[in-house]
């Protein structure tokens, strides 16, 4: 997300929407004027229902336009149900997921269970237990996605920005989007923009592949890509490194002893083997969320810093006014963001509040400029590394 663009300035302007943030119909009410077509006529609310407004609250008899509605819309239903009741520790189970306790492109610990996590945050196992038992029942965590990293496979990765011409057509695109050789994953915003990961065999592939998305119905403009860094590691995977890791894609938070049955080797090789694996950052588990689930919006908060900012002034600000956010962690792999970039996850207490955020943030000393993007949920397009990593049965023993 870069503000350096006049996509992204546009974008900026777009993400603060001034009705509801789910996704679905904006209406703009008109109070004067001609008739238009696709205007209704509402009829006058009767005195009884308006006395009975909360605070006497005005009600306009006049009319209700739809603006941007599509023929069809393929936008996908989301969870079923909301969870219920918020808490406090959701934005502290997933940092205690994530291996840097902070939100980076390598992913979570499957296998960190709740007993582990409570102990860390002074909480009961049962607590926690059934936050996740919430997560998994109400969709917000789908699945997790199995990635071999990329340097491992001979790819380069890089993710890039999409305006789309529909918003309410944007499952179209995601569908398009996934048959391109070398599609990863996507972020679904609110609004007009979303963003598609890609990895592919060289640098030069990176433009060929952007062409590729620029030419796709429903794209109206494409952002500059964004390259990631590769891990420097002196390993290669082995034919049974690649067999576990196909396996893990298929079963990712079976325990240990399961994977190894399936594998075909001991319980203590493959803890052995899965303990390198994840310690070298060869295996990346890659959470696949639908924050549909949540009453709270998620936001993506994308703050440019000036010269004069303190970064972990502004991080300490940001996390005591709003305790529920998680940094974006600047890390050796990954999308390389500019030092003057600071990239926060914040569950705000409601969407009344999100100009609060913004505007909280804008005010910080050193702080340039803010983008707020309303994230509705992260995909995954297993297909790629599907063909990169082989089938279990070809792979050896070494």
């Amino acid at each position: 997300m870069k503000f350096t663009s006049k996509a992204a300035a546009a974008r900026s302007a777009r993400v603060r929407p001034a009705g509801g943030f789910g996704v679905g119909g904006e209406a703009e009410v008109i109070i004067e004027g001609s008739k238009e077509p696709g205007d209704v006529n509402l009829p006058p609310v009767p005195a009884e229902n308006r006395e009975n407004c909360r605070a006497n609250l005005p009600i306009s008899s006049g009319k209700l336009k739809k603006s941007e509605a599509s023929s069809t819309s393929t936008m996908p239903h989301g969870p079923s149900r909301v969870i219920p009741r918020q808490a406090d520790i959701d934005i502290d189970i997933l940092r205690e997921m994530y291996h840097a306790r902070a939100v980076t492109i390598a992913g979570v610990d499957p296998r960190l269970n709740a007993s582990r996590v409570a102990q860390r945050l002074g909480v009961s196992r049962a607590r926690v237990d059934t936050r996740l038992k919430e997560w998994a029942e109400y969709g917000l965590l789908q699945r997790l996605d199995v990635w071999p990293n990329p340097a491992l496979v001979g790819r380069v990765g890089f993710s890039v920005d999409l305006r789309v011409t529909d918003r309410f057509q944007k499952d179209a695109l995601f569908e398009r989007i996934r048959l391109i050789d070398g599609a990863v994953g996507g972020i679904d915003l609110v609004g007009e923009w979303v963003a598609a990961q890609f990895v592919v065999p060289s640098p030069a592939d990176v433009q060929r592949t952007v062409s590729l998305v620029r030419g796709l119905r429903g794209v109206a403009e494409v952002g500059a890509s964004i390259d990631w860094a590769q891990v420097e590691t002196s390993r290669e995977l082995t034919p049974l490194d690649l067999r576990i890791v196909r396996v893990l894609r298929r079963y990712p938070t079976e325990s240990l002893s399961v994977v190894a049955r399936h594998v075909g080797v001991s319980t203590r090789t493959m803890t052995t083997r899965y303990g390198r694996l994840v310690e070298d950052l060869a295996v990346w588990f890659v959470p696949v969320l639908d924050f549909r689930a949540l009453a709270e919006p998620v936001v993506s908060l994308n703050v440019q810093l000036g010269p004069s900012a303190e970064r972990e002034s502004i991080s300490r600000a940001v996390r005591r006014a709003f305790p529920k956010s998680l940094e974006f962690r600047r890390a050796p792999f990954g999308p390389i963001l500019p030092e003057t970039y600071a990239v926060f996850f914040v569950l705000c207490p409601s969407a009344a509040r999100l100009e609060e955020l913004e505007g909280f943030v804008r005010h910080l000393p050193g702080v340039e400029a803010v983008e707020l993007l309303v994230m509705i949920r992260i995909l995954s397009f297993p297909e790629t590394f599907d063909r990169l990593v082989p089938p279990a049965s070809s792979t050896g023993q070494a």
